[in-house]
């Protein structure tokens, strides 16, 4: 039998009765040193250390064949981002029981005084910091990863617009916890980095709940800080979005991105993968930077340059959006840093470029290939009458790289 054993913050005056009853059935404890003394007396056991996850793994299949009964204790809660799916597909048939600890999200929740039922829970390990949600209607945590620092997430609020009231701390219930709350822009000005922590945003729904100037797809134009850049209209930028189809998670190309709109609205539906828009004229570049500053997107990373040149500095995407090519549509498309099966869309204002766009695909054997046009009118009151006011007639080319590779 193998029991999963929530330790809790590692204290003895944290641990149910229980735990001491089922560790003096163990013929073997795997865990962290710091445990061993935590029992009011010594476990007969024999004991060995462990540390990460994947030597704890390794060690129980070294070991699960040669004991009846072994404890394996696991920090805080097993269920909660502990170890219990390792566990489970590592040793599928294995008869289990677990036995639940006291988890760091609760301590912090306990010691923040704010109810978690609908906390929203947040780890940086394996997520983008841009995953943090927009809007304070419930708690969120956030378990900080060696990539992020507690201001990190505090500067993300504030480019935001918000100033939350942040909880952060760590080893807590023992001698060395450490605990405080304070405002993001506080947090900001704390004299030292802070990184092995969780956080507790509070929630502030009322005054506090977004940005006025939020992120989201169709903003209208005059919201986009403008100059000389040539700008997609946002009745086609819809348009474009939805033949890219982008998901959650997806890396996205932008090629001539202009004053940067159709980057910064991929970026909200790509809310945890990353856009990468690439431009070469210094004022749309400044005009990206500007406009990602004023809706707060943290997933968009700026390239300067051009295509196909600085695609060495872009990784595999799975979305392609092709603007403007400076007439090297050829190279750009034969270059492209696109997966197999990735989605690929031009805007074209030309016949030219229309014609030359699909020679090229069906020679470089992309699928599903389709074309639109579009001819929108804004309608506007002049002198009591509601008059059309056409914008250009646009083309979208929208086709799939071949998959080259077998599908069972």
């Amino acid at each position: 039998m193998l029991h999963i054993i929530g330790m809790g913050p590692g204290e003895k005056h944290w641990l149910p009765p229980i735990i001491e009853e089922v560790v003096e059935t163990c013929d073997l404890l795997l865990g962290n040193a710091k445990y061993r003394n935590v029992f009011s007396h010594k476990p007969k056991a024999k004991y060995i250390f462990s540390g990460s996850p994947v030597q704890t793994i390794e060690l129980l299949k070294n070991n699960i064949g040669n004991y009846r009964e072994i404890g394996l204790l696991v920090s805080g809660d097993p269920g909660f981002f502990g170890l219990i799916p390792l566990v489970k597909e590592e040793f599928p048939d294995q008869e289990m029981t677990v036995y639940p600890g006291i988890s760091t999200l609760q301590m912090m929740f306990a010691r923040a005084g704010i109810p978690w039922n609908n906390a929203v829970y947040i780890d940086l390990e394996s997520k983008n910091i841009s995953a943090i949600p927009r809007t304070l209607f419930d708690p969120i945590a956030v378990l900080i990863s060696e990539e992020y620092t507690a201001q990190d997430v505090a500067q993300l609020f504030i480019d935001r617009g918000m100033n939350p009231d942040i909880s952060l701390g760590n080893s807590l219930g023992t001698a060395k916890e450490f605990f405080a709350t304070m405002n993001a822009v506080k947090l900001i000005r704390y004299p030292k980095l802070i990184r092995d922590c969780t956080l507790i945003v509070h929630p502030n729904p009322p005054d506090n709940a977004g940005q006025p100037m939020g992120l989201r797809i169709g903003i209208p134009d005059k919201e986009f800080i403008r100059g000389e850049a040539p700008m997609t209209k946002a009745e086609i930028r819809v348009q474009i979005l939805a033949k890219a189809q982008i998901s959650l998670c997806d890396y996205v190309l932008d090629v001539g991105s202009g004053t940067g709109s159709i980057s910064i609205e991929a970026a909200a539906i790509a809310n945890q993968g990353k856009v990468f828009a690439i431009e070469n004229n210094a004022e749309a570049q400044q005009l990206i930077n500007a406009n990602m500053r004023k809706f707060a997107v943290s997933n968009l990373k700026l390239v300067s340059g051009t295509a196909p040149e600085v695609f060495s500095k872009i990784p595999v995407v799975n979305v392609c959006i092709i603007n403007g090519t400076k007439g090297r549509l050829k190279e750009v498309l034969e270059e492209l840093p696109l997966v197999e099966g990735g989605r690929l869309v031009i805007a074209a204002i030309s016949l030219e470029k229309v014609s030359k766009s699909l020679e090229l695909l069906y020679t470089l054997d992309y699928e599903d290939i389709e074309v639109i046009s579009l001819q929108a009118a804004r309608w506007q009151v002049i002198n009591g009458f509601h008059l059309p006011q056409s914008l250009n007639p646009v083309f979208i080319l929208s086709a799939k790289k071949k998959t080259t590779g077998y599908t069972l």
